[in-house]
């Protein structure tokens, strides 16, 4: 396993900045003799920039323009930020760059125009599954990452991703990103009013069966539990998760998650437990655990809890922490707090292929892409600035491994699409001066998962490529709207009808061959990590 780059040293390096030369972090000498002298350039641009796998020096004579894409929007003071970062590129590298964003409304159409257009362009976020990772690797759209290139051009990312990243981000033995390294955790949690906990004298929610007694009591209060039916969490509390690609974000085929010996994938139309699930979401949606208007309701995932109209929100454990805190200063009698529905299980953390960034085949200058990676990746005080923005007006560190935040106007924290160069190695955590008891929850909680990730399942890492079935894809989506998202909620007359009439729709969509075809892949997949 190679070394991975610690903050305290990479903070101890920077202090050639003080000569006016802004260094990276490197990090501990690794396998490959990298070092923060020679691993992406502590010279300017006329003096080049050393690269350890090469052995030379890296010519970076020529300055270099270089356009990033990123999803999302760009806050206020993005180019003020990046002006800063730019600073220290040309300096090192002799090199600038542009960034350019795709929203979050258009970049599902977007994305695949940049590479079948021919766009002019070096980087560019990607993901596996749902940020375009596999399709665009089908169409020949990545610039190939060899081990030689990462080496010489991201020595340090090359010392600080482990090789399960890496492996997880081959196709056909090579890979085409630099995955992010950080626990991402796939479970969701409750953000959940503490208040109504105690009226209805519930002490915990740690369970299905917990979670279902209080979304009755809330009904029989008078109270939305919450804006709609917790389908993740009964199947994330029956063990499974769902299959990178697959139809509806995965859910329509699940697998184990929790038995590495178990290959098999479940399509929920043919499992017992999907009826039964819909059943119970029938009788709670009778009852009045959520809004009749769900399915047309326009409302953002947290809108209900912060409105006071639920009791409670559905999402991953850090959105959960920032919408209940925000609620608890709204309304501190509310006491929102968090529970883990499925706190039985170990916790299963994303593929580290889950945010990554990519170059484009096209770039006239991957070199360059790559070795500005290795500076977002692994130089400390970059990596601070597209998290938080910049240090005196948007953060204050506090020592070498906290930041507090001084406002969230004009640029924010991990708001930017920062997430494909995540490093967990010189990644700051908040620094509370008022601490909570809803920090508290939240920091043992964290620690706890921490504590019990969950082994690895070679599906963790495999993620469905539809290229040969995308007529069935389009006809199973199509579908999907009219008759999961009713049946997942409760809001149809007959359960068993409705049941019926999903199967029948999926069939005629062609989900059988959608099915082959991902069992087929999955085989392969299997084969190649084996050999």
């Amino acid at each position: 396993m190679k070394k991975s780059m610690k903050r305290a040293a990479a903070l101890a390096l920077s202090a050639v900045m003080a000569t006016g030369m802004l260094a990276g972090c490197g990090g501990d000498s690794g396998s490959n003799g990298s070092s923060a002298a020679n691993s992406s350039g502590a010279g300017t641009g006329n003096e080049g920039a050393s690269g350890s796998g090469s052995g030379g020096v890296i010519d970076t004579s020529e300055h270099v323009d270089l356009t990033m894409y990123l999803l999302g929007d760009r806050t206020p003071d993005f180019d003020e930020v990046y002006g800063e970062i730019n600073k220290i590129l040309e300096e090192k590298l002799n090199c600038s760059v542009k960034v350019e964003f795709m929203g979050w409304g258009e970049h599902d159409t977007k994305y695949s125009l940049l590479f079948s257009g021919g766009e002019d362009f070096d980087l560019i976020f990607t993901a596996s599954s749902w940020g375009h990772y596999e399709p665009t690797v089908a169409m020949g759209g990545f610039y190939p990452m060899t081990e030689e290139f990462i080496q010489t051009y991201a020595p340090d990312i090359w010392n600080v991703v482990p090789d399960i990243a890496w492996s997880q981000a081959k196709i056909d033995g090579i890979a085409y990103m630099v995955p992010n390294y950080q626990n991402e955790f796939g479970q969701d949690v409750l953000a959940v009013r503490g208040d109504l906990m105690e009226k209805y004298g519930v002490s915990q929610i740690t369970s299905w069966d917990e979670l279902i007694d209080f979304y009755k009591k809330c009904a029989a209060d008078g109270q939305y539990a919450s804006q709609g039916g917790p389908w993740y969490q009964y199947f994330q509390a029956q063990g499974y998760t769902v299959t990178g690609g697959a139809p509806k974000g995965g859910e329509l085929i699940l697998y184990n998650t929790q038995d590495p010996s178990d290959l098999n994938f479940t399509y929920i139309l043919d499992w017992e437990g999907f009826a039964d699930y819909c059943h119970q979401m029938k009788e709670l949606a009778d009852m009045g655990c959520w809004s009749q208007d769900i399915l047309s309701s326009s409302d953002e995932r947290q809108t209900g809890l912060l409105t006071g109209r639920t009791a409670g929100m559905i999402w991953n454990l850090g959105s959960c922490r920032n919408y209940a805190e925000q609620a608890n200063k709204e309304n501190p009698s509310w006491n929102v707090t968090l529970a883990d529905p499925v706190s039985a299980w170990p916790k299963k953390v994303n593929s580290y292929i889950n945010n990554g960034m990519a170059i484009n085949v096209n770039s006239q200058h991957p070199e360059r892409a790559m070795m500005v990676l290795n500076e977002f990746y692994t130089n400390p005080v970059i990596n601070d600035m597209t998290r938080f923005g910049i240090e005196g007006k948007h953060w204050e560190a506090i020592g070498d491994d906290q930041f507090k935040v001084i406002t969230l106007e004009g640029y924010g924290v991990d708001a930017n699409c920062n997430w494909g160069w995540m490093n967990a190695d010189i990644k700051r955590t908040e620094y509370k001066e008022d601490r909570t008891p809803l920090d508290d929850t939240y920091d043992a909680m964290l620690e706890s998962w921490d504590n019990n990730v969950k082994g690895e399942h070679i599906y963790d890492g495999f993620n469905f490529d539809s290229t040969n079935v995308t007529v069935q894809m389009s006809s199973v989506d199509a579908a999907l709207s009219t008759y999961c998202d009713p049946l997942i909620n409760g809001l149809v007359p007959d359960v068993d009808k409705a049941l019926e009439d999903f199967r029948t729709a999926m069939e005629t969509a062609g989900i059988r061959d959608i099915i082959a075809e991902l069992e087929k892949q999955a085989a392969e997949y299997v084969a190649s990590k084996q050999q």
